[in-house]
């Protein structure tokens, strides 16, 4: 299982754990042009050095209307036998993101999600539903520049890999969204406390 918050680790100990190469993370350029708030940043995953996926350089953000849009800097690109695993696991994870919302909240679960009995009906319809689409391979715009990609989009959800420089960028969220934020490529720093830490 995939290791999500640690809130336990100083941004120093996130930085230095993510950072062990020289490099550059993705973050949305002025997120509150598109109504976006910053939610959290962290690393996420586990330390596996053969496995590109293996450790994220996660940005959550959220809409004022609550909808979720993830920024996910993988440390190297993926094996092309990997890519269409890593966008189908993106995009059910931001179809499946209502379900696990807290009820208190006014985030909307889609009618989809709601349409089912117990959770794991409706995980295994996600995952179903997302399976069923075709992988597209079209070019997606990072720091003003056209780049090859690779996409899922499934009930108004979508999910972009695309390779930048000596690290790959994973982009999931509302798929109207996902077409109009502006993704940049800066070096790690703590958006959410305004310091720069690396």
């Amino acid at each position: 299982m995939e290791e999500r918050r640690q809130s336990g680790r100083s941004w120093e100990q996130l930085v230095a754990r993510f950072a062990r190469f020289p490099g550059v993370v993705a973050e949305i350029d002025d997120p509150l042009t598109w109504g976006l708030d910053l939610e959290e940043e962290t690393v996420t995953g586990d330390e596996r050095p053969d496995d590109p996926t293996s450790q994220r350089f996660l940005r959550a953000y959220r809409t004022f209307a609550g909808e979720a849009l993830e920024v996910e800097t993988l440390h190297d690109p993926c094996p092309m036998d990997v890519i269409d695993d890593v966008v189908r696991a993106a995009a059910s994870g931001a179809l499946a993101a209502p379900l696990h919302a807290d009820p208190d909240t006014d985030q909307v679960a889609p009618d989809f999600a709601e349409a089912f009995d117990d959770y794991r009906s409706a995980m295994r319809a996600v995952v179903e539903a997302v399976d069923e689409v075709p992988l597209m391979h079209a070019t997606y715009l990072v720091g003003g520049a056209a780049a090859p990609c690779s996409r899922v989009t499934v009930r108004g959800v979508a999910a972009v890999y695309v390779a930048v420089g000596d690290r790959a960028v994973v982009i999931a969220g509302p798929d109207d969204l996902v077409d109009r934020v502006d993704i940049v490529m800066r070096p790690v720093r703590s958006l959410l406390h305004q310091a720069d830490d690396a």
